[in-house]
């Protein structure tokens, strides 16, 4: 039996109106002190984002919430992070 996959529009920058349009400037604005690895060819949101992106609000929220977590003065180092989101990944046997 073929498993089943489940399918979320997603909005990019180029198709963003309204509120949506504005939570993707701000983020990219506040993203540009970020390590260079985050960034995506051609300056596309990235899919993380965007797969919230039919919901604005609840993707303002959503990242200003982790924003400090992951960018904050207590924040462990990038590289610790990234294994972390790693191993955590293969346990959930998820792609990251």
């Amino acid at each position: 039996m073929a498993s089943k996959q489940a399918f979320i529009p997603l909005i990019g920058r180029a198709d963003a109106e309204g509120r949506l349009k504005e939570i993707y400037e701000q983020g990219a604005k506040s993203g540009a002190s970020r390590p260079a690895v985050y960034g995506t060819p051609g300056g596309e949101v990235a899919n993380i984002i965007r797969a919230h992106s039919l919901d604005p609000e609840g993707l303002r929220l959503a990242f200003s919430a982790s924003g400090p977590i992951h960018w904050g003065p207590s924040a462990r180092p990038w590289a610790e992070r990234e294994m972390i989101n790693t191993v955590t990944s293969r346990a959930n046997n998820c792609f990251y």
